[in-house]
């Protein structure tokens, strides 16, 4: 059932979080230096543990790990190659659903347990966020596995050795990008911590290792974000000449870099227009997205 070993998957974590660094500084206009990322980490694990006086410290200090291993966990469930895979279930995708959702308790408990008034802000703000853009996100997943008639994402990236899902559920990748980029809280998206406005918000109180564990477990969304979306909509590994794990990488890396481009390029949302898109236009157009999933696999996937 799993080709990876759990210290295989922390590799890849490890790894795809120092080269998703490196990609955020070539789109910042600086030079991508894995020596320079490893010293800036390095810096701020050394840094000691504050104690700041909080509402709630045992949620405090368990909300970094918390949102690490909900991080971890959906990147498991990638499929990076027919050969090379950790979490491989039947409802694969599902299991990456339930994932991101402990994303939110995580970051919840943060600004609760901080019991700071901007923390808890981005707190309530990730938990609306998260109510609604999961929907979209579920739906969406439901399009593109009807074609394959299947919840497997192997059996998902199967399907799309001639057609990718992009081509042919156009509208499910619009929906799923912008709500897996809400739910990992990329920007234009991360109302949690709005550093111009909260301050850091949810996150601002944590120094030293739980800093550290706080930046590798957003790293680490981003990428389980970025490869799923690669697996469902792009083909996964499928591709001429080059190695199936290189194509998957390479389409990893074009979503995560499109991504981080993007919340650079945008202005953070406010949260109101943000919370009516999503309930009154996203959800809908998802529906949408589920018919015409339907018509698409009767006419051509049958």
């Amino acid at each position: 059932m799993s080709d990876l070993t759990p210290l295989a998957v922390l590799l890849l974590a490890a790894g795809g979080a120092l080269a998703l660094a490196c990609l955020e500084q070539l789109i910042a206009g600086g030079s991508p230096s894995p020596v320079v990322v490893a010293r800036r980490a390095a810096a701020t694990v050394r840094q000691p543990l504050s104690r700041p006086e909080t509402y709630d410290s045992w949620l405090f200090h368990l909300a970094p790990p918390l949102l690490l291993v909900a991080a971890v966990t959906a990147l498991a469930t990638v499929p990076w190659a027919p050969g090379f895979r950790g979490i491989d279930l039947e409802t694969g995708v599902l299991v990456f659903g339930a994932a991101l959702a402990y994303v939110t308790p995580a970051v919840f408990m943060a600004g609760w347990g901080a019991g700071r008034p901007l923390a808890v802000v981005g707190g309530f703000r990730f938990v609306a966020q998260m109510l609604a853009y999961a929907m979209p996100l579920t739906m969406a997943v439901t399009a593109v596995a009807t074609p394959a008639e299947s919840l497997r994402p192997i059996a998902i990236v199967d399907v799309q050795h001639a057609v990718p899902m992009l081509v042919s559920q156009p509208l499910a990748f619009v929906l799923f990008l912008p709500s897996v980029m809400a739910v990992a809280f990329i920007a234009p998206f991360d109302l949690p911590q709005a550093r111009s406005e909260l301050g850091g918000g949810v996150f601002s109180a944590y120094t030293g290792v739980q800093a550290g564990m706080v930046a590798l477990a957003q790293k680490v969304l981003v990428l389980a974000a970025a490869g799923m979306t690669a697996a469902l909509f792009l083909g996964g590994w499928h591709g001429p000449l080059l190695p199936a794990a290189v194509w998957m990488a390479l389409k990893t890396l074009a979503v995560a870099a499109l991504m981080l481009w993007t919340g650079r390029r945008l202005p953070r949302f406010e949260v109101e227009p943000l919370l009516t898109f999503a309930w009154k236009a996203a959800i809908p157009a998802a529906i949408g997205a589920i018919v015409w999933a339907g018509l698409v696999t009767l006419v051509f996937y049958r």
